[in-house]
């Protein structure tokens, strides 16, 4: 017997007593991909305790609608963005965090590696987000924000919060909407990932003439948008696809700055960007 399967029978142990914070210290004995391979695999008949316990995983349907990617595939994507905050972040020492645009719940159940359900909030524009987390039994607050948010449906301050691929997504209106939100929202660091300017060069959806003008969009102003059919928000088409610079993040937001830039690893059309107010300097 395998170190990793004697792990998973003490937690399935843990399990059998209802008592979830003493079966994720069992299941965080084991290593971040370890941890995801038995999240995404419930429930799982052999263990039927662990399985009552933790979040279904959802339907490799739902999960290519949402990410484009589903299985271990998408549970290396997704391990691969939670070790890139932990190369800038000590995840183990932050207590409230936020999974902004938080979809089916794909983060916050790998996140439960290093923060307890308590602490970890999520929150999501789309009710059908919201419902699919819900009835999935994903681990942690859950709320129904707005599109275009004045403040966060959360009445607290976030060590981390993170958004990624939200903020490749929003108009210009609901970016500056969302991250003021956010800001408000945040003691420590903020999170989210962005488009560079030659991802208009790949998005074949669009036409050559709108590649060209989304790209010099991006060149002069520094953010460019091109909507899908969506119903409008308060007069506004607030999804679709979207690149900006670091420099137009600067300057629509003085009171932030940007502590890291770095490639997502093995995608080469997002860059992760670390940001927090400049207040909490030291």
């Amino acid at each position: 017997m395998n170190l990793m399967t004697k792990i998973v029978i003490e937690a399935e142990t843990a399990a059998s007593t209802g008592d979830l914070n003493k079966t994720l210290a069992v299941l965080r004995k084991l290593s971040l991909q370890e941890f995801g391979e038995i999240f995404i695999s419930m429930p799982n008949p052999r263990f039927p305790h662990l399985s009552n316990l933790l979040p279904r995983m959802a339907s490799a349907e739902t999960q290519r609608n949402w990410t484009g990617n589903d299985g271990l595939a998408l549970l290396n994507q997704t391990n691969s963005f939670i070790n890139l905050l932990g190369q800038h972040i000590d995840l183990k020492s932050v207590k409230d965090v936020l999974d902004f645009g938080c979809g089916y719940g794909r983060i916050m159940r790998a996140m439960c590696y290093y923060i307890d359900p308590d602490h970890l909030h999520g929150c999501d524009p789309w009710d059908v987000s919201i419902d699919l987390c819900k009835d999935a039994g994903v681990l942690g607050h859950l709320e129904q924000s707005e599109y275009l948010p004045t403040q966060l449906p959360f009445d607290r301050q976030f060590d981390l919060i993170y958004a990624f691929s939200v903020f490749t997504h929003l108009s210009r209106r609901a970016t500056i909407a969302c991250l003021d939100a956010l800001i408000k929202a945040s003691s420590g660091v903020i999170a989210i990932t962005i488009r560079p300017v030659n991802y208009w060069e790949y998005d074949t959806i669009v036409s050559p003439t709108a590649r060209k003008l989304l790209t010099a969009s991006h060149k002069s102003g520094g953010f460019a948008f091109n909507a899908h059919q969506r119903e409008p928000i308060d007069g506004d088409i607030t999804y679709g696809d979207s690149s900006f610079s670091t420099d137009w993040l600067k300057s629509q937001f003085p009171t932030i700055e940007i502590m890291s830039e770095q490639q997502i690893p093995h995608d080469d059309l997002q860059t992760l960007i670390l940001l927090r107010k400049k207040h909490n300097l030291n």
